[in-house]
């Protein structure tokens, strides 16, 4: 008898190290993944990750996993692989996603000031210049903000200039926009264009290779480092060296896998991001537009340089849309006119 309550004795001490959990005391945190002393990330993107974005994206992961010591994995997903550029932001807030890479303007309605600096010859046209001024405009406003609510932000930038390329003919005044089939992003550029005679057709990058081919477009707008990502030189004849107005970017992580972060992995992600992190992404940005001019001219891509006269007739053309921005933005609390007055103090501030 005392044999077998040394068996027993011996059995519950064993099952109570090896089995904690049966008696209440799982003290595993829900935030770890499978393997324990991980957090795993996924990151959507829809460009390549050969872009100049994906190799940035790739090297900010990579820094996060060696300041964790290993612990914050985060595998990229690019070319829209895990979510389209039009879906990424929802699957991000629902979680389908857990971070972003995200373009304003395919969200129509969801960041109407963010997406000031689409109004075309306003003053928008450099990544670094224009990510100061989205910096600031977040900082100051409440509104601006709000627009960022649903997801935890950590990167917020412009994109270089946005031009005009076409495979018919040279863009070079404002008359060369009549009869255009021209891909545009979403906001104030489809109103110009067409108000220029143009027909704008909303279009993803990964579509544009196709589509240009098959001739369904004849031109578009894009940014240097965009037509050499997704190798459109090869289906474009020129591109017009003319800066109109910038795009916006976000990096925006799901708030439960945010929450889900120990203080000081969150302090890692911030540390390496938020306005000094943007800047850091803007200026490489920046950079990636004198490399991909010479591969675009090197395809055969004639450059186009616009004259003053015929720059001075752009912006000309543009004073209707700048006024009529106003009243396409209906934000609680805020008057439109004033927030842009400021936008492009901002901006003219940071310019010199």
């Amino acid at each position: 008898m005392k044999t077998k309550r040394i068996i027993a004795t011996v059995t519950i001490f064993l099952a109570l190290v090896l089995f904690p959990a049966a008696c209440g005391t799982d003290t595993t945190d829900p935030a770890r993944q499978q393997d324990a002393g991980t957090y795993e990330f996924s990151l959507s993107l829809h460009d390549p990750l050969t872009s100049n974005n994906g190799r940035f994206l790739q090297a900010w992961a990579d820094e996060i996993n060696a300041k964790t010591n290993g612990e914050v994995i985060i595998t990229l997903y690019p070319s829209g692989a895990l979510a389209t550029a039009a879906d990424v932001g929802e699957m991000v807030e629902t979680g389908g996603v857990d971070i972003g890479w995200l373009f304003t303007s395919y969200y129509k309605g969801q960041f109407p000031l963010t997406d000031v600096t689409n109004i075309p010859m306003a003053g928008f046209g450099d990544a670094e210049i224009t990510t100061q001024a989205l910096w600031d405009l977040y900082e100051k406003y409440p509104q601006v903000r709000a627009e960022w609510e649903k997801y935890k932000l950590l990167y917020l930038y412009g994109n270089p200039g946005m031009l005009f390329a076409s495979n018919v003919a040279p863009i070079d005044s404002p008359d060369d926009l009549k009869g255009l089939v021209i891909r545009t992003p979403a906001g104030p550029i489809t109103d110009y264009v067409t108000q220029l005679g143009a027909s704008p057709v909303v279009m993803a990058p990964p579509d544009l290779y196709e589509t240009l081919q098959k001739n369904n477009i004849n031109s578009y707008i894009f940014e240097p480092a965009g037509i050499t990502n997704f190798k459109l030189q090869e289906v474009t004849k020129f591109m017009t060296d003319m800066p109109m107005y910038n795009g916006a970017f976000g990096l925006v992580m799901n708030w439960d896998k945010w929450n889900s972060l120990p203080a000081e992995y969150q302090k890692v992600f911030e540390e390496t991001t938020q306005r000094a992190g943007s800047l850091k992404a803007a200026r490489d940005f920046n950079e990636a537009v004198e490399a991909a001019k010479k591969t675009i001219a090197a395809a055969g891509c004639e450059i186009v340089t616009v004259s003053d006269e015929n720059k001075a007739k752009f912006e000309k053309a543009a004073e209707k849309i700048i006024a009529a921005w106003p009243a396409t933005v209906k934000v609680e609390g805020l008057d439109a006119k004033e927030f842009l007055d400021d936008a492009m103090a901002i901006i003219q501030k940071h310019s010199k």
